[in-house]
């Protein structure tokens, strides 16, 4: 069943990167404009099952991480992310009966991300697919299909299909959740926290500038944040050509701190809310450390003990503050890519659609 057409606005000229992260006030306002009524369907059909699994690769699978959190602290349903390889390579894949598998691809030209839909299916599991082509393969082998508007992305790095993927997760956690008679998830101040975030593109360049032209880039965050720092790191290697470390800042903890030298630059990634405290408290000890801190926050306390930050102070739950502050950290990874001399327009070695089985 499709949702909704692919979005389609005549034929569209060639996109910059800049232009395509300035395009995701509007892509988001589309979502949530048009996206509730597919959302509904998607969420009365979730809230029969047990079990929730996501299928997905590069940018797409770190917002299924993101989505792991959203259904499981929203809604209220156990999810895991789908190890493909079982399906394509090894032929052992896990039982997805009485579950959902959704599947995650901007292009949904993945064939093994279509593969783990259609294993689900077969398994008699409610699918669904997240694509912004609902013409795609992954769409083909998906009962439901929620298109995500995102509009032709022509930059090789993903910017507002990879938002577009987690507005509309959020969107389906929220019905999942109502449907589930669980308190909803509001997505007030949203659109404006994230055209905040498309507007900090000078503050960008300023926390690139201080960063310099360091080889490793650590970034941090905690929780819901966690997702966006696995994104975060991945623009700044696609772009830059660095080495950007992403971890939990529990799992940093855990014996990755002892790598950190002095001088290094650390990107913390903090919100007000659960981790509040302990992002503050970190942000004093790496410096203590002698970590070179920056940090993309909407806590004025964790920007006063960084070196710098991009501070976005608009309002907003702090479930969906990944979202606005991954659209920052693109500005940032394309100015750390400047910086180097590189072109975040030409990546090296990457292309707009990757095939893995």
């Amino acid at each position: 069943m499709v949702l909704c057409r692919y979005y389609r606005s005549g034929i569209m000229p060639a996109m910059s990167l800049r232009s395509e992260i300035g395009e995701q006030s509007r892509v988001v306002r589309r979502l949530l404009d048009e996206g509730w009524p597919e959302a509904r369907v998607l969420g009365r059909a979730l809230a029969r099952v047990e079990h929730i699994t996501i299928a997905a690769r590069g940018s797409s699978d770190n917002a299924a991480t993101y989505g792991k959190y959203l259904f499981e602290s929203v809604a209220g349903v156990v999810t895991a992310l789908a190890a493909p390889s079982l399906v394509t390579r090894y032929d052992a894949p896990p039982s997805y009966a009485k579950g959902a598998v959704i599947g995650i691809s901007q292009s949904g030209a993945s064939p093994d991300v279509a593969a783990v839909v259609a294993a689900g299916r077969r398994d008699g599991a409610v699918t669904v697919a997240f694509t912004n082509r609902a013409a795609s393969s992954l769409a083909r082998n998906a009962q439901y299909v929620f298109a995500l508007r995102a509009g032709r992305e022509e930059a090789v790095a993903a910017t507002k299909t990879f938002t577009a993927t987690c507005v509309a997760l959020a969107l389906v956690a929220a019905t999942t959740a109502e449907a589930r008679g669980r308190s909803a998830l509001s997505m007030a101040g949203l659109s404006e926290a994230v055209t905040e975030a498309v507007a900090a593109e000078r503050d960008a360049e300023r926390l690139a500038k201080a960063i310099g032209r360091a080889p490793t880039i650590l970034v941090l965050g905690r929780g819901y944040l966690y997702p966006a720092a696995l994104e975060t790191a991945l623009k700044v290697k696609e772009l830059a050509r660095i080495w950007a470390e992403p971890y939990s800042s529990a799992d940093f903890a855990h014996g990755p701190q002892t790598l950190l030298r002095r001088g290094v630059p650390v990107l913390l990634l903090a919100s007000r809310g659960g981790a509040e405290a302990e992002s503050r408290a970190l942000a004093s000890s790496l410096a203590t450390k002698g970590a070179r801190v920056y940090a993309i926050t909407n806590d004025e306390r964790v920007a006063e003990h960084v070196r710098d930050a991009i501070l976005l102070p608009a309002p907003l739950s702090e479930t969906l503050v990944p979202i606005s502050f991954v659209v920052a950290a693109q500005h940032l990874a394309a100015a750390v890519a400047r910086r180097h001399g590189r072109d975040p327009e030409r990546p090296v070695g990457l292309s707009k659609v990757t095939r893995t089985c």
